[in-house]
């Protein structure tokens, strides 16, 4: 006679369904479920900001049309494949959700990167340059490799770039197979990572190494070298009425936040066997081109590094860090309960 399946499960003969076939969704850590509300308090931020500084983003403009057209898709997305169905729905509206987050952390660093800098003050390549002979490292030297090699140019270039088409491979990865616990992490510590990074940015303002170091003619331009400078003073002069989203250029030198990503990214990748051996490597040739391509000092780098670490580990040890603060808010109220 034959043993029926326990109840709740599936029989091994029945049909996969769509309910069937969806994995389980696990309840997500308090941080977790207000990540929302943490980039939500970001853009609060950001448009105080940009309110005190009178420095609007351009919306009439190309790039922001087509931002808003990118955003909206998502949106329809999100709402369309909100009760998933299907699995297709359900990797659709993950998707959706995670890309709208990474949009939005993207697009804040951006326009608040600008508004820190309105109100940073002095530069501090001197310091800097310091810091890296400490090192021993010859950032000019360097540079004179890759001047000579065009090469190095190249794939230099293009790795550095590439920077932010990494996090995609990533969430696309994860909604693909379901997985939105390790999506959220990352999408979480991709965050703190950005505003450690912004918060840290007014102490370190400087020109670049390639601006402070080279003096003459410029053999060779990288992604990010000359204008660092320039944009940082006509920002603080107030000479820009607004940013232009298609023409941002980096200006954050220290901690470098191309290093932070390159390095996170490596780390999420790790623990995907299929993505590891693409996003690894060319991470690596991203880091290797940092200081030219980006005009950084090796210190920026250093920083970078720490940056990462920090919003790494704070990030995974979350919950205990949660509950050692409300233990220590529960032992702070206990008396004055107790002497009610």
């Amino acid at each position: 006679m034959p043993v029926p399946p326990p109840s709740g499960t599936a029989h091994p003969f029945q049909p996969m369904t769509p309910e069937t076939s969806l994995a389980p969704v696990r309840a997500a850590p308090p941080v977790d479920r207000c990540l929302w509300a943490l980039v939500g308090g970001s853009a609060l931020v950001v448009m105080a900001m940009m309110v005190g500084n009178r420095l609007p983003v351009v919306v009439a403009s190309p790039s922001f049309a087509v931002l808003a057209l990118i955003v909206a898709l998502f949106l329809a997305t999100w709402r369309h494949c909100a009760r998933a169905t299907t699995p297709l729905q359900a990797r659709l509206r993950n998707l959706s959700e995670y890309g709208l987050i990474l949009i939005a952390i993207g697009v804040l660093g951006a326009v608040a990167s600008y508004q820190v800098a309105a109100i940073s003050r002095g530069f501090c390549d001197d310091a800097l340059q310091r810091w890296d002979e400490a090192l021993h490292f010859d950032w000019l030297g360097l540079y004179a490799l890759v001047v000579r090699h065009p090469v190095l140019q190249y794939t230099g270039s293009a790795a550095y770039n590439a920077v932010f088409l990494y996090p995609w491979a990533i969430l696309i990865w994860h909604s693909w197979k379901g997985e939105r616990d390790k999506a959220r992490e990352f999408l979480l510590t991709f965050w703190l990572a950005a505003v450690i990074t912004l918060v840290l940015f007014p102490l370190f303002p400087a020109r670049g190494a390639l601006s402070h170091l080279w003096h003459g003619a410029v053999p060779y331009a990288p992604s990010n070298g000359l204008d660092q400078g320039t944009v940082i003073a006509a920002l603080r002069a107030h000479r820009l009425a607004g940013i232009e989203l298609s023409s941002v250029t980096g200006l954050v030198s220290a901690p470098s936040f191309h290093t932070v990503c390159g390095l996170l990214f490596i780390t999420f990748s790790w623990r995907i066997a299929h993505l590891r051996p693409l996003i690894v490597p060319l991470n690596l040739v991203l880091l290797a081109a940092t200081p030219i391509e980006g005009s950084h000092y090796l210190v920026d780098m250093v920083v970078g590094a720490a940056v990462a670490g920090a919003a790494y580990v704070l990030v995974r040890k979350r919950v205990a860090l949660l509950a050692w603060v409300q233990g220590i808010a529960t032992r702070r109220l206990r008396p004055a309960a107790i002497t009610r």
